[in-house]
Order: structure tokens, then C-alpha cells, then sequence
């Protein structure tokens, strides 16, 4: 995956047989915070994010190579498959594939992170898009 220095990525994700992936606040904090881990250790810059019961979107810019979001979602995926797993006593595929992408030029940018951000709101878990505490 090629990685311009000034193009965004949409990354989302969806949990396998569109099961729900995120079901308490701890499940919704720990994938915040490993965001966080992560993008520190592969040098990943997070524009927004907005985490669902049943998926996530990512809107991210990497200052370096392509494996930087490749080495960053593996590790941001496989930690949190880890935790649901033994917070949830079972086995088996968290996620539906391992991510799925799309770049995102300058001019689109507003759109994306309008559509990232509004997602709760499609989906009439909050009134305003503010209100919905797992973004960032």
C-alpha cells in the first residue's frame, strides 16, 4: 500500500458476522486507548475516529512508511481481538477481515470526517454527534 505524504486514510472495520465488537464502556476505552499506544509507537496521526458497537472508522495520516498503518492496525486489531476474547470468554475471529481503506485526497477531507463524526447520529444512538463518547 503506497503512502503519500499528504494523503489521509479512511480505515473502518466491522465485527465478523456483523456481531457486536464493543458491548461495554471498558471494551470501548481499552480500543481508545490502544489507539493511542499505537499511533504513538508507528507514528500515526489520528484526524477523527468514531468507534460503533458493531465497527470502527479511522481517518489516520502516516509521516512514514507504508507499513506504519499496516504494523499499526495488525497491533491495534490483534490486542483488542485478545481482550474481547478472554474479557468475553470465547475464541474466534473478532473482526470481519483483517481492515479495509481508502485514500483520501485534500478536497474530501470535510466530507469524510463529517461522515466519520455523524455516524452515531445515522445510526439514533445520540441526538448530536458530540454526545457520543467514543470519538476522537
Amino acid at each position: 500500500m503506497p503512502v503519500a505524504s499528504k494523503v489521509y486514510y479512511h480505515i473502518y472495520n466491522r465485527g465478523a458476522a456483523k456481531q457486536n465488537i464493543f458491548t461495554s464502556d471498558i471494551e470501548y476505552r481499552f480500543f481508545l486507548y490502544k489507539i493511542a499506544q499505537y499511533r504513538i509507537k508507528y507514528s500515526i496521526k489520528i484526524a477523527t475516529a468514531c468507534i460503533m458497537p458493531t465497527h470502527f472508522h479511522l481517518l489516520i495520516r502516516t509521516y512514514s512508511k507504508a507499513e506504519n498503518i499496516t504494523q499499526f492496525m495488525k497491533s491495534l486489531q490483534y490486542s483488542y481481538a485478545y481482550f474481547f476474547n478472554k474479557r468475553n470468554k470465547r475464541k474466534g475471529h473478532v473482526f470481519e477481515s483483517n481492515f479495509c481503506y481508502k485514500p483520501i485526497p485534500q478536497c474530501d477531507l470535510p466530507f469524510v470526517i463529517r461522515y466519520i463524526q455523524q455516524n452515531p447520529v445515522r445510526k439514533k444512538l445520540v441526538t448530536r454527534a458530540e454526545d457520543w463518547l467514543y470519538r476522537i
